[in-house]
């Protein structure tokens, strides 16, 4: 084994592989060098890809807005929203920006959530705001001649299913044909 040492400045190389060997050394260290190129762009790429907030609106856009109603036993009392008035109950659907208010109804002061594209109604009973909740749409049901009709044709799809369980014909219960 021949050993060759060749001095470049201040280092000492060994060089004692073939011209192949060399070869194959360049490629494997080629292609890591690679690797860790495309690791550490796809890395610096996600540090960009995080959400940022925006920091102003444009034209013409709107905050989400949502909706208040108020009620009270008596009515025509003075609604406050923020210490700005916007009416006297009962205020019906009002539109408002979504966010955290301060609603004030006679000397009743309550801090309120308003939700984006939601409606929110409250109700003053017993010197205390009650917040009423939405209804939910109920499904439509059938008339009952209809459910009459539907658990007839149960019975009848019932009925033949027995009828088949019997036939001899039936292909799922006797796969190898009929008994003869």
């Amino acid at each position: 084994m021949d050993l060759e040492f060749t001095r470049i400045g201040n280092t000492v190389r060994v060089n004692n592989y073939s011209g192949r060997q060399k070869m194959k050394i360049r490629l494997n260290l080629m292609f890591f060098l690679v690797f860790v190129y495309v690791f550490l762009m796809i890395q610096s790429l996600s540090v960009f890809a995080e959400l940022i907030e925006p920091s102003r609106m444009l034209e013409g856009q709107q905050k989400p807005m949502g909706r208040l109603s108020v009620f009270s036993e008596p009515p025509e009392l003075d609604v406050l929203l923020d210490s700005v008035e916007i009416g006297k109950t009962p205020v019906i659907s009002k539109e408002v920006t979504s966010g955290v208010h301060i609603l004030r109804v006679k000397d009743i002061e309550k801090e309120i959530t308003i939700l984006s594209g939601k409606s929110l109604q409250l109700s003053l009973f017993k010197d205390s705001l009650i917040e009423i909740p939405e209804k939910k749409a109920e499904a439509p049901t059938r008339p009952k001649s209809e459910e009459k009709m539907a658990t007839e044709e149960k019975k009848t799809e019932d009925s033949n299913k027995d009828k088949k369980q019997y036939d001899p014909f039936y292909w799922p219960l006797n796969p190898s044909g009929p008994i003869k």
